[in-house]
């Protein structure tokens, strides 16, 4: 089996935060059992919806940069970006946490939901006919409110401060999966269905369904370690 250029995106996204993983003081391999099932729900929600959207038409791989190997029409790289991209992620919000405590964001973590979740709906209706678009742009905006007014999510604060973080290595590695410094991109995504509007060679699209991946694993790692918290746990 060739080591593709996907495979070797997810391989590099994932290397140094699970050696990380054992530092003194994140100690982030304590909190496995919280985030392991919280990658494995997120899971049954974004393959279907993968599986949907690669089987309509709205994105696509190619295959010059895959290893060949399938499992229910998506790439064995795709269903490692789900596991991959969490892990990393959850890895920074939580080494945020550990370090910088103090939530700088929790005076105004109900405006930006509102602000935020408002344009993605608006967003999402106005473009109902580009799948892409307006399916993410309506799920995150119903999501944020749901975690925001229902759930009344403590952690959005530290959400929105780990995000702007993770936006840094997101450019790198969607760039490249998008096209950026390779030949032909890993990932294509047929323009019917989204704005059009790209960050050098990333739909906009990917900054509101990137988020949502996140936000899905970090509501559901929060809600396993409420549930259970480990000893010593303050926060």
């Amino acid at each position: 089996m060739k080591v593709s250029t996907y495979l070797w995106a997810m391989l590099a996204s994932v290397s140094i935060p699970l050696v990380l993983s054992f530092d003194s003081k994140v100690r982030f391999y304590t909190k496995w059992r919280f985030l392991f099932p919280a990658l494995v729900l997120t899971l049954t929600v974004f393959i279907p919806w993968d599986i949907l959207f690669t089987v309509n038409g709205v994105w696509g791989f190619n295959d010059l940069h895959l290893t060949g190997i399938r499992i229910l029409y998506l790439p064995v790289e795709e269903w490692l970006f789900f596991l991959v991209v969490p892990y990393a992620s959850i890895f920074i919000y939580e080494s945020l946490n550990v370090w910088f405590e103090k939530d700088i964001l929790a005076p105004y973590t109900r405006n930006i939901t509102l602000v935020l979740a408002s344009v993605l709906m608006v967003a999402g209706l106005l473009f109902i006919p580009r799948w892409y678009t307006s399916v993410t742009f309506l799920f995150s905006g119903m999501f944020l409110l749901f975690l925001q007014f229902i759930v009344k999510a403590s952690y959005l604060g530290y959400f929105y401060r780990s995000y702007l973080v993770i936006l840094f290595p997101f450019f790198a590695v969607n760039g490249i999966l998008t096209g950026t410094l390779i030949e032909q991109e890993v990932v294509w995504y047929n323009n019917a269905h989204n704005m059009g509007i790209r960050l050098l060679t990333i739909p906009v699209e990917d900054l509101v369904y990137g988020m949502l991946l996140i936000l899905t694993n970090v509501a559901l790692f929060e809600f396993f370690r409420r549930k259970r918290p480990p000893a010593g746990t303050h926060r």
